[in-house]
């Protein structure tokens, strides 16, 4: 198959493959729990996407004990979480195989850490769908840093101007952006009234894309 101006399609994983921030969302409270703290969801908003973002709350929270031992906690709830109750979002099973059955080449490019992908993919039964997968364990800059992107571009070997990218989140939409590529944004019930950066096209399930929309696609 030929996809209309798309060598490679990429997917981000947290938000569009799974319903994954619910997951974050309910681990990070159950760590700010010890110190008598929550955040609610608005205010946890912010921090979706981003390989910090984590870091970046417990240091905006003012969290009192030393941040690697938060960041170890987090680490083993957030995998525990992924092995046992991530769910796919709809249609991004459907999707992907119907993808991987017409041979285009696909990617997942996550801000999250190799074993919680790892974990998360095998959860939802598509760990063996992507010929690539770049984490955030592969580079120094997590999103809205384009690296993440033009290293799993590489890896593809396909230009960046030619892959198509599915984000959910403003800093993946701007990473996804600032590599060269062409961004398609899916809305989950945590990105739902936040403004997204002029993504190319938006979504509000993947089940609103199927291959027919992918072959008459403009780039």
């Amino acid at each position: 198959m030929t996809l209309a101006g798309f060598a490679a399609v990429i997917f981000d994983m947290d938000g569009v493959l799974v319903d994954g921030e619910p997951l974050h969302f309910r681990a990070v409270n159950e760590l700010l729990a010890e110190e008598g703290l929550s955040i609610s969801l608005e205010a946890y908003k912010p921090y979706m996407g981003t390989k910090t973002g984590w870091r970046d709350m417990a240091r905006d929270l003012g969290l009192r004990r030393p941040l690697d031992g938060y960041s170890a906690l987090y680490r083993e709830i957030m995998l525990e979480k992924y092995r046992s109750e991530a769910e796919p979002l709809p249609g991004a099973v459907e999707l992907v195989r119907a993808l991987q059955r017409a041979g285009v080449p696909l990617a997942v490019a996550s801000s999250s850490i190799q074993p919680w992908v790892e974990a998360c993919l095998a959860r939802i039964g598509l760990l063996d769908a992507f010929s690539v997968v770049v984490t955030g364990s592969d580079v120094a800059e997590g999103k809205p840093d384009p690296a993440i992107y033009a290293l799993t571009a590489r890896r593809l070997e396909v230009p960046p101007a030619r892959c198509l990218a599915f984000e959910d989140a403003p800093a993946g939409i701007l990473s996804a952006r600032a590599a060269g590529m062409t961004v398609w944004a899916v809305r989950t019930p945590y990105t739902r009234g936040l403004p997204l950066p002029d993504p190319d096209r938006e979504f509000e399930s993947l089940t609103q894309v199927d291959l027919g929309l992918l072959t008459g696609a403009a780039a």
